[in-house]
């Protein structure tokens, strides 16, 4: 690129495209190489004091790292910009949210959303070259923008990925709840739904379901209840009703788990149905019509329950 060396290159190249120019001057580029490579085209200015190689398209983790060095050295990316770096799903990308410290007194262009606060626990995580907020800040930080819907999804994520567990939450909402914060309810509503739960859920077809069971008013099951085989081995039941000895397992379907992964399930709910449990299987096309699936669990569980009820008989 003839005005940007070998070394300047690697800079670039480790930031997902972008730079600071403190950066690219502690590797040798004086301003007026930069000025010069900016007239040439040959680097762009993404941000005040950040710049991009022009020739390459900048990416989500691109505006991020642009975004960290702008607001470094206290900036820390947050909200479901944090969130998609930590690896939960369905984040969306098109402004990167960042939290600073109140004092932060730079102007942001409207593709980064800036929080500025006072309630500044500082407890940097690096991710991946990034400087992100906590799990929990994260977490508190989507209780405050998504519903109640997607905030669950996106803290089962969190649970599932080991990031943080109910036991976290709770603590950290004891200590930070005074604060006035929004999206209290929304995790102590999470939290009442983990009460007793010690594995999150394994699938967004399971959190559909029990959202629709708690929708149409069915009780409350067990989720990831253990149940002992003769064998002594352990499993989970996804959803369970143990005093009826009724489960719903909303599994993969035979194209993403093939005939061994049938014969696995099949030959341990025969194991489950020596038990005495009745195993209820859904696969990917519950998805069409979540509101039936829950319906006929419903119908089942009720006959059940009344044949729980009926007293033995005896000759």
């Amino acid at each position: 690129m003839g005005v940007i060396g070998p070394d300047i290159l690697a800079v670039f190249a480790r930031q997902y495209g972008v730079a600071a120019a403190h950066q690219v001057a502690a590797v040798g580029m004086s301003r007026s190489m930069l000025y010069r490579a900016r007239r040439m085209g040959v680097v762009d200015d993404v941000l005040p004091g950040v710049v991009r190689i022009a020739s390459t398209p900048i990416s989500f983790r691109g505006r991020a790292m642009a975004t960290q060095l702008f607001t470094e050295p206290d900036g820390l990316l947050s909200g479901w910009s944090g969130g998609r770096l930590a690896g939960l799903r369905s984040m969306p990308t098109q402004t990167i949210h960042v939290t600073v410290p109140d004092e932060f007194r730079r102007d942001a262009p409207p593709w980064i959303d800036l929080h500025r606060t006072t309630w500044w626990d500082a407890d940097p995580w690096s991710k991946d070259a990034f400087v992100v907020a906590s799990p929990m800040r994260i977490l508190f930080g989507l209780a405050q923008a998504f519903n109640q819907h997607r905030f669950e999804r996106a803290a089962e994520d969190a649970w599932h990925l080991g990031l943080i567990t109910p036991a976290d939450a709770a603590d950290y909402l004891e200590r930070h709840r005074c604060r006035g914060k929004d999206g209290v309810s929304k995790i102590e509503r999470w939290l009442d739904r983990c009460d007793g739960q010690d594995r999150p859920a394994q699938s967004n077809l399971e959190r559909s379901l029990l959202e629709e069971f708690e929708r149409i008013g069915l009780r409350r099951p067990v989720r990831q209840h253990p149940l002992a085989l003769p064998s002594g081995e352990v499993i989970h039941l996804d959803i369970a009703w143990p005093e009826i000895r009724l489960a719903v397992e909303p599994g993969a379907s035979w194209f993403h788990g093939g005939d061994l992964r049938q014969r696995r399930d099949q030959g341990r709910d025969r194991v489950c149905a020596e038990l005495g449990w009745l195993i209820i299987r859904f696969d990917e096309t519950m998805r069409n019509d979540v509101h039936a699936a829950a319906v006929q669990v419903a119908r089942i569980h009720a006959r059940r329950t009344a044949d729980h009820r009926k007293p033995p008989k005896f000759s």
